[in-house]
Formats: C-alpha cells, structure tokens, sequence
C-alpha cells in the first residue's frame, strides 16, 4: 500500500526542472518524507480533516465527492542554482487506495491542497519531521535529491 501511494505522491509533486548543462533553470522538487494513517473520522484524527467533525453539511460535501481510504502527510524539498534549499514545505493529501486494483488516487479532496498556501510552510528539516510525526512516523524519507544520485 505505501508503495503504491509513494507512487502516485511522485507523478503528483515530483519535477525534475534543474539542470544547468541542458540550461533547464527551474527547480528539481521531490517527496522528502511521507507519513501515512487510515481515513478515520474521529476525535484522534480531527486535526486531519478539512472539515470539523461538528460541521454537517460541509462534512457532506467532501464525502459526495469521494471518501479517501488514507490521510498521508507528505513533505517537498527542491534543489535548483542556488543549490538545496535547507527549507521545506508540506501538506496532507487524501488518498484512496484499491489494493485489488493496485491503485492509488490523490485526487480525493484536491482542492485542499492545491489551492492556498502549503499547511507547513518554510520550516526546517528537523521541524518538518517532527510535523509529520505528529501524524505517525514516516514511511519514507528521501533527503537528498534523488536526481543526483
């Protein structure tokens, strides 16, 4: 399962724009760290939702539109000319997994992650850990730019 969403958490966030021979100028971005919990509705997992658990009719309308199967708090960093950048940035995105299909979707609630700013925005590597800790421990850290490895 983690696997199949670490997946679908690239081909959503992951770019690699840097390379200074090919005069490719924008920034590599990838998944530095990505924790992972079922999709509860409960007093633990409140903090997780778009919405508050008193919130009837804003609850309804996130459910008509699909119910993830998992919360996944995901953290980026980039490297570009300036080199890497010892900031990050991270968000929770909604998934839902099919693991009969061997599909992962993080389309589920979208809007709450591409629009407005990041939920953890500009921290420090150790903070961002500790961030997504707060969710559960990571499955996957990648400090370093995958690209120049």
């Amino acid at each position: 399962m983690n696997e199949l969403i670490l997946d679908k958490l690239k081909t959503a966030f992951e770019r690699n724009g840097y390379n200074a021979e090919e005069q490719m100028y924008d920034d590599n971005v990838w998944i530095m760290s990505a924790a992972v919990i079922p999709f509860e509705e409960t007093l633990e997992t409140a903090d997780f939702l778009p919405y508050s658990l008193d919130d009837a009719v804003l609850r309804e309308s996130y459910l008509s539109t699909g119910k993830p199967t998992h919360f996944v708090r995901v953290v980026l960093r980039t490297n570009g000319s300036y080199g890497l950048c010892e900031y990050v940035d991270g968000t929770d995105v909604y998934v839902s997994v099919d693991l009969e299909q061997q599909e992962a979707d993080c389309l589920v609630w979208s809007d709450t992650w591409i629009e407005g700013p990041p939920k953890f925005e500009g921290g420090t590597i150790l903070s961002s850990l500790a961030w997504c800790k707060r969710m559960a421990g990571p499955f996957y850290i990648q400090l370093e730019d995958p690209s120049t490895l």
